[in-house]
């Protein structure tokens, strides 16, 4: 959520790729709803929908 790759979250944390992209998916991704929010956002900057 802070912007830290895949990648970089499990060099720290010792788990594999897959294991921390299921760990993120089940137990954090879901649960921020800003993170849907900002998701949006990007799309509307894409597509030039009005804000």
């Amino acid at each position: 959520m802070l912007g830290a790759t895949v990648p970089e979250i499990a060099t720290l944390t010792g788990h594999s790729l897959r294991d921390v992209r299921t760990i993120l998916d089940s137990h954090y991704l879901a649960r921020d709803p800003t993170l849907g929010e900002a998701a949006i956002r990007k799309l509307e900057k894409r597509t030039n929908f009005p804000d």
